[in-house]
């Protein structure tokens, strides 16, 4: 089920399309760890818009957040969030946990993997969530990642809630990013994929998932 959303405006620095520390600093690490970084570019201000649109919380609800990054969308996230609605941003990286700690220190992030959401959920005394957004690069994960990945989000996926991710659209058919949405049709069934967003580097697909 998809829900409307009403967010407070973005500021002009906001929507700048590239932020040139936060940039360098997410290349530096796309370089060392591309398989857990993914991407050589922090998302776009107008692909964080596109993941939280019609994505809306109730007060007291949940959203979780997979591989928060640099916070591309997690800024998006607390704009929109209603103040009694809680968050949880689970990232691997250490050096980017630091970075989204001094970024919002009003929310909340843990160090740790995907596979583990559903545990490190509970560990952080997080109710189910309503909404999972997710900027995993599952296009360049391995089989068993992926799997275990998906396995967590069939945990973490009550009644109504919604996952919501993005494809680059070079890598759409490729079997890494096949095979997950295969994987995640089989449990949720068929997604809904919105029209590219191409002012992002490198163009992108949203796409969500309802239960």
């Amino acid at each position: 089920m998809i829900f409307s959303t009403h967010c407070r405006r973005a500021s002009k620095r906001e929507n700048r399309n590239v932020d040139l520390p936060l940039a360098w600093h997410f290349i530096r690490h796309f370089v060392r760890n591309p398989a857990s970084v993914g991407a050589i570019a922090p998302s776009s201000p107008r692909l964080a818009r596109a993941m939280l649109r019609d994505l809306a919380l109730a007060e007291g609800d949940n959203i979780l957040e997979l591989g928060p990054g640099t916070g591309s969308f997690t800024r998006e996230i607390k704009r929109c969030l209603p103040e009694s609605a809680s968050y949880l941003g689970i990232e691997c990286e250490s050096k980017f946990v630091e970075l989204l700690d001094r970024k919002f220190p009003d929310m909340n992030f843990v160090m740790g993997r995907a596979e583990n959401a559903f545990e490190l959920c509970q560990d952080a005394g997080c109710s189910t969530p309503r909404a999972i957004i997710s900027g995993l690069p599952f296009a360049s994960l391995c089989d068993l990642t992926r799997s275990a990945i998906v396995e967590s989000i069939k945990r973490l996926m009550g009644p109504g809630a919604v996952f919501r991710t993005f494809q680059y659209a070079h890598a759409y058919n490729l079997p890494g990013s096949a095979q997950f949405r295969e994987s995640m049709q089989a449990a949720f069934g068929e997604h809904n994929r919105r029209e590219l967003v191409v002012m992002n580097l490198p163009p992108a697909f949203v796409l969500t998932w309802s239960k």
